[in-house]
């Protein structure tokens, strides 16, 4: 196991510690008032107790850790230590996950349950395979072109995520609580067009004679060839598109496709359709933030409570009711990956002293 252990500088090791508190963990405005070398002594003891093979060498003045161990960035905050993670959830009963499954309508009025284990085929109105279903992952293949369009749509329900290949070669990641509807196969001469409900990551296959346009309902997205990411819920008071790379157009549905009403995005920079004003507005974004998920990361960023509930609701299909309605407002960052919901919760209680309840899949807030 020797090959899985490094040495790390004290130096390099607290530079880390602090990165951690000040931008990777729960930490708002309360980083300023954290003794930030007590927290980092204690965070040594911490490390040294709860993990195996952490060795210090203090002649060299170096912490030699397994390198799974050395991951602590993001993981500590507020001077809490790796303590905080294992400690249990004493006094709170878990919380139910209640588990959907993923739904296909085939547009003949079938639909199709997806397990997701195996493989199965999927089937036209003629019994011609038209794509293969493999886990959490539809591929289908272009087949004859026919005069009549058909479309499925498939939906993903909360906790869950989905991933997409459409005949085309395009890539959609479809998040939890989406709807993509989507044709089949494409015709020539014609564009490519999908709608949107929810939140999907696409990867869109390069076609200059063919554009790929993204329905949301109050606004389109109209690409040749790129990567971007599209967020349309229905409750959230905001569409916002997220470009990485390519270029895209964003225009209301209402209006006629124009250069001189329509903004166009470049990569690095988010694009967003207020409901309230009906107007577009866009600014630069760090876009690993709002692309995490498709990792299955959770990033806040200086994010409101009352979005990051929405999140946790989406990501774990539960249902968050706040009695606190000031907390929506504050904001919070925040990394999370492989940690329960219940973990989250008691992050967020040792460090904010928010407190909860549980009944069932309800986490009540005080």
């Amino acid at each position: 196991m020797h090959e899985y252990i490094q040495e790390y500088p004290i130096e390099e090791v607290k530079k880390h510690f602090l990165d951690s508190m000040e931008v990777d963990f729960l930490l708002s405005k309360k980083y300023l008032e954290v003794d930030k070398e007590k927290a980092f002594r204690d965070f040594l003891g911490q490390i040294t107790m709860h993990v195996d093979h952490v060795q210090e060498s203090r002649s060299k003045g170096k912490y030699r850790f397994l390198k799974y161990a050395a991951v602590f960035v993001g993981i500590v905050g507020l001077g809490l230590g790796l303590n905080s993670l294992l400690r249990s959830n004493d006094g709170q009963e878990n919380i139910t996950i209640v588990n959907e499954e993923v739904n296909l309508d085939l547009g003949n009025g079938k639909r199709e349950v997806i397990k997701e284990t195996g493989t199965t085929n999927i089937l036209d109105s003629e019994g011609n395979v038209i794509a293969v279903q493999t886990g959490d992952k539809i591929k289908y293949t272009p087949v004859k072109e026919s005069a009549e369009i058909h479309y499925n749509e498939l939906s993903v329900p909360f906790g869950k995520k989905f991933e997409l290949e459409l005949a085309d070669g395009t890539l959609v990641y479809i998040n939890s609580g989406s709807l993509l509807k989507y044709p089949t196969n494409f015709s020539t001469g014609k564009q490519r067009e999908v709608s949107l409900k929810g939140e999907a990551f696409f990867k869109v296959a390069e076609d200059a004679e063919h554009p790929f346009i993204v329905n949301t309902g109050p606004v389109n997205i109209r690409v040749l060839g790129t990567e971007f990411n599209v967020s349309a819920y229905s409750e959230d008071i905001e569409t916002s598109t997220v470009l990485v790379s390519g270029s895209v157009q964003l225009y209301d549905s209402i209006s006629i496709h124009r250069s001189e009403t329509n903004l166009q995005l470049v990569p690095g920079e988010k694009g967003t359709w207020s409901r309230k004003q009906g107007d577009f507005k866009s600014e630069k974004v760090d876009t690993s933030i709002y692309t995490a998920w498709v990792q299955g990361k959770l990033v806040f960023r200086d994010m409101p409570f009352g979005n990051i509930r929405k999140q946790l609701e989406r990501r774990y299909n539960v249902t968050i009711v706040n009695n606190n309605k000031a907390l929506d407002n504050n904001t919070f960052s925040g990394n999370f990956e492989e940690e329960s919901i219940e973990e989250i919760l008691e992050i967020l209680d040792r460090s904010y002293g928010i407190e909860y309840s549980v009944k069932d899949n309800k986490i009540i807030i005080n």
